[in-house]
């Protein structure tokens, strides 16, 4: 028989949802408590001698434990330790004072003590203590299960309040999207969408909406209309759409509307990876933007004060030089952009921009790396794109939680921190709050403005890069041609043995191509970009326009989110970027920002949301007219059917042609459209009431036929 002991999982008879976890038994081995693993109930008292009877009686059986809480600490987001941190803190006294908390007065007692203390309600607490005893007595198991909750990319329940965010222009609050509509939908994207007829994803719903959302028809013109339902009973497109690209993937796609050959040649994946070694200056350079501990005054007012700013660096891990710098009051791509273009500029006339005069070797760094380390802040952007596609620099990314690269550029924040703020005034001081309310606030102690504080940390940088650094692990090669372990040394050491990853850009490049990247459309009446159309030399005399009413394509693009009056297509033009410009037409948003154009843009399509639900009866209208006309032909050409081989059927096509235009000009004749009927020089083919006789034409065309 099994010895039972603290945390053993016991089965009563079988029953899966009558499950106990033993959480503490008395030095005698007479009493314990345990607690149901699916009741929402608090430990009860029991006796050994009855469990171990229904172990060897088995009406009891011990399980394997399947509840206890295994968690990783390092793979919890910063939120969820927060929160299991926080529960822990609340019940950490609670759960140690045993077996006192399981008796349900002192139990209640000391629930309400914390809850006094802390703020917290009873059940809340009650709920952490449950879930500490549930899931194993362990501090992980109050670790929430953010991975168990509705979220992105998950179906929500679907009840009796409306889901999904309020119609914008209409006050119809719309119909759920729940099992029978989604039923329906897949129903009609089958019949009317994946199939080899390739039809657009918008006649798909409108068939849909003929189908399965009329609830009456009218007869017009003999044809019989179907009436669809109000647009409060009706699913919406972008529900459609939503949920055509929530169960999409391009593999069914591709091989139902194409064929699977087409996807296994076009459409597979192709998976690749690339190594990350640091074998010389320029592999690679770290990225990190951090706010500096001291406060700064404005240059046009001395009084104001600006608040902290910003240091963004860049550096190269195989000679640990600082590359790059940007001071800012803002972190923003825009504020990377600026750090990565420094990688390109010339140190010396950067330098001297701030009044400092340094020689060549004591900074030479400025050429554009092969990959950029960050740790998925500004540069986990998909404006970074830009430097992969265009500038052919690699984008990395740290995972959370990382820190064996990134911890080079930290500790120089740090060595920065600590070499400077002891002289720097406006540095901030964490305890003046505890020094009392006459204490003197540090911020008003600010004396250095944007410009002297560049000047300090470029200081620093010079100070960094000509110094002798302890920790550098030299490599043979470097001991045996006795370099020293100075980051302008081994970088200028590296530069000789080991280049072939730095390479130089202009400045002016970079920052065109780091500006935001997006595409435009050619298409015949030009290039379309957010609403826009914009033409360009290059457009002009290539004829793009022209070749464009056989098939649009799309350019790479940088735009200015400031003014898109003018906007840069990359990869184009001898310098590899050029200007395009807005249409005479569209002169009226020359200068305007990205915001206001779409403003202009957003009202325009408020209007035609008015319109938008009158539009869809007319719609169907028309499918349900040209499928009654298409009936009406399929039933007349099979009354007539005459059997024949086929070419027999096509051998006089060009005879029935012009038999055939002889009518229409019969029939659209002056004389005919007045009424006077054909010219009395046909009375052959005219009988007494004086109506035309075709077939006696007709039977003439076949004795013809018949003769040649």
């Amino acid at each position: 028989m099994p010895r039972i002991a603290v945390n053993t999982m016991l089965q009563y008879g079988g029953d899966p949802k009558k499950i106990e976890r033993i959480l503490w038994i008395d030095a005698g081995r007479v009493h314990c408590y345990i607690i149901n693993i699916f009741m929402n109930r608090f430990p009860e008292l029991r006796l050994i001698e009855d469990i171990e009877r229904g172990i060897q009686e088995e009406v009891i059986h011990v399980v394997e434990d399947q509840w206890f809480s295994l968690v990783c600490e390092e793979l919890l987001s910063t939120k969820a330790r927060a929160q299991m941190e926080d529960a822990w803190g609340s019940i950490k006294q609670l759960v140690d004072r045993e077996p006192e908390i399981f008796e349900p007065e002192l139990r209640n007692q000391f629930i309400q003590e914390v809850s006094n203390r802390l703020g917290l309600s009873t059940k809340t607490i009650g709920r952490y203590l449950k879930s500490f005893w549930v899931k194993g007595k362990v501090k992980y198991a109050l670790a929430p299960s953010f991975d168990k909750r509705g979220g992105a990319g998950k179906t929500k329940a679907s009840g009796q309040a409306k889901r999904g965010r309020p119609r914008k222009y209409s006050q119809e609050e719309g119909v759920n999207v729940d099992e029978e509509v989604e039923r329906i939908f897949r129903v009609a994207l089958k019949k009317y969408y994946y199939t080899s007829k390739k039809a657009p994803l918008k006649f798909a719903y409108q068939k849909m909406i003929q189908e399965f959302y009329s609830h009456d028809s009218r007869m017009e013109n003999g044809v019989k209309m179907p009436m669809i339902q109000g647009s409060s009973k009706l699913p919406t497109y972008t529900q459609f759409k939503y949920f055509f690209q929530k169960e999409n993937s391009i593999k069914k796609e591709v091989s139902t509307r194409f064929s699977s050959k087409k996807y296994e040649l076009l459409h597979r994946p192709v998976l690749g990876s690339a190594t990350a070694e640091t074998i010389g200056p320029g592999s690679r350079y770290l990225f990190d933007a951090t706010a500096f501990d001291v406060y700064l005054v404005s240059r046009i007012n001395r009084n104001w004060i600006i608040g902290r700013p910003y240091l963004v660096y860049t550096q190269d891990v195989f000679s640990r030089c600082i590359t790059s710098i940007h001071v800012t009051l803002e972190t923003s791509w825009l504020s990377a952009a600026m750090a990565i273009a420094n990688c390109c500029e010339d140190k010396v006339e950067f330098c001297k921009q701030y009044g400092i005069d340094i020689r060549p070797e004591e900074w030479e760094a400025k050429h554009l790396p092969e990959t950029i380390l960050g740790d998925r802040g500004e540069l986990f952007t998909k404006d970074a794109e830009t430097l992969i596609s265009n500038l052919h620099v690699k984008i990395e990314n740290t995972s959370s939680y990382r820190g064996d690269l990134k911890a080079i550029l930290e500790r120089h924040f740090r060595t920065t921190n600590d070499l400077t703020k002891m002289m720097l005034p406006g540095v901030i001081n964490p305890d003046f709050r505890q020094r009392g309310p006459n204490s003197r606030d540090y911020r008003l102690d600010a004396k250095l403005d944007l410009y002297q504080f560049t000047q300090i940390i470029i200081r620093c940088v010079l100070y960094h890069n000509n110094h002798y650094l302890s920790n550098y692990p030299r490599e043979e090669m470097m001991i045996s041609d006795d370099v020293e372990s100075i980051p302008s040394k081994i970088w200028q050491w590296g530069v000789q043995y080991r280049s072939g990853k730095l390479r130089e850009v202009p400045k002016s490049v970079i920052l065109l191509n780091l500006l935001p990247a997006s595409e435009c459309l050619v298409t015949y009446q030009g290039l379309k970009f957010k609403g826009l159309f914009y033409s360009s030399h290059t457009a002009l005399k290539e004829r793009w326009m022209e070749k464009a009413r056989v098939g649009t394509w799309k350019i790479p693009v940088s735009y200015d989110p400031r003014n898109l009056g003018t906007i840069y297509l990359r990869g184009v033009g001898e310098n590899g970027f050029e200007p395009c410009y807005l249409l005479s037409q569209y002169n009226q948003f020359n200068g305007r920002t990205q915001e206001e154009i779409e403003y202009l843009q957003e009202f325009e399509r408020m209007q035609k949301a008015q319109h938008a639900e009158k539009e869809l009866q007319p719609q169907i209208d028309l499918i349900t007219h040209i499928e009654a006309i298409v009936q009406e032909a399929e039933k007349q050409t099979k009354e007539q059917y005459v059997s024949g081989t086929k070419a027999e059927k096509l051998r006089g096509i060009q005879d029935y042609r012009n038999f055939e235009k002889q009518l229409m000009r019969n029939e659209e004749s002056i004389h005919a459209q007045l009424g006077f009927g054909k010219s009395m020089n046909s009375k052959d083919n005219v009988d007494s009431a004086g109506n035309i006789d075709y077939f006696n034409d007709f039977d003439l065309l076949k004795k013809k036929r018949g003769e040649e």
